[in-house]
């Protein structure tokens, strides 16, 4: 399912995937569940909604809602995620084509955290669907992973996911992108407005390869951030862009990422609450 390797938010996706061991947003129900935990000192009620729209290559789009909240000395998650790829075209002799179908990938997921001093630890579930044409598949994966806070502004993180199998489809078997993702962050002020925050992450999937990517936030008085990074050994993308404004409890995220190979480029919005 593709839909499990193409990031998320606009925030993690502008960093260009190097926050995603160590996010605290929804989406770290996919990435590293630790990431839910809103630590034992962790301000408001403890309540994050995001809701993101994401443009990809051929009019591929992704929408995902996610939450997470905290229950005493629990965090949870919760979060839905569908991909569409639209019109596809069907042609069963050469010549013209018959017509258009759409494939669709849909995700459930449920997850919980929970902080033990400067370790946060975190897992969740996931229900799969995929659909291609008439062809339909189900399956169940689990994600785990750990945040380590070792010094005040420093954040570590590492996290596995996508354990589990799918149904076949079309008697072929469905291989889920299983991944390992390793990644760190460190937080200094600039003068007296200004925090920048620099972001290291790797990744590695079983279909092969490894991709370090690297990341900066720079925030003025966490009213209005700025990001980029860069992702190596991608085959899709490199550079990628991105800036966010808070207001009070809303905050409004926007990435850019130029497509390798001819492919345009893909924007992502999305729109948290915190309370």
């Amino acid at each position: 399912m593709q839909i499990l390797k193409l990031g998320y938010s606009a925030r993690d996706l502008s960093l260009a995937g190097s926050a995603d061991a160590v996010t605290n947003e929804p989406i770290a129900i996919y990435t590293n569940p630790a990431g839910l935990a809103f630590g034992e000192n962790a301000p408001g009620i403890g309540l994050n909604v995001m809701l993101t729209h994401r443009t990809y290559i051929a009019g591929t789009t992704v929408d995902m809602f996610g939450t997470s909240f905290k229950a005493g000395t629990m965090s949870f998650g919760t979060s839905l995620l569908l991909s569409n790829v639209p019109n596809i075209q069907i042609r069963t002799t050469p010549g013209d084509q018959q017509g258009t179908f759409s494939a669709k990938d849909f995700v459930f997921a449920a997850g919980a955290a929970r902080t033990f001093g400067k370790v946060d630890v975190g897992v969740s579930a996931m229900y799969l669907y995929e659909k291609l044409f008439v062809y339909e598949s189900t399956g169940l994966a689990f994600n785990a992973g750990l945040k380590y806070s070792p010094a005040e502004n420093v954040e570590l993180g590492l996290s596995t996911g996508n354990l589990g199998s799918s149904s076949a489809m079309i008697s072929e078997k469905i291989a889920l992108p299983v991944f390992v993702r390793l990644g760190g962050s460190y937080r200094m002020p600039v003068g007296s407005n200004f925090d920048l925050t620099g972001f290291a992450g790797a990744a590695t999937f079983k279909s092969g390869g490894i991709t370090p990517a690297v990341g900066a936030e720079l925030s003025y008085e966490s009213l209005i951030r700025f990001r980029a990074g860069y992702a190596s050994g991608s085959e899709m993308t490199g550079f990628s862009f991105g800036a966010g404004v808070n207001y009070q409890f809303l905050r409004f995220d926007y990435s850019y990422i130029p497509m390798k190979l001819d492919f345009g480029n893909s924007q992502t919005f999305t729109l948290s609450f915190y309370l």
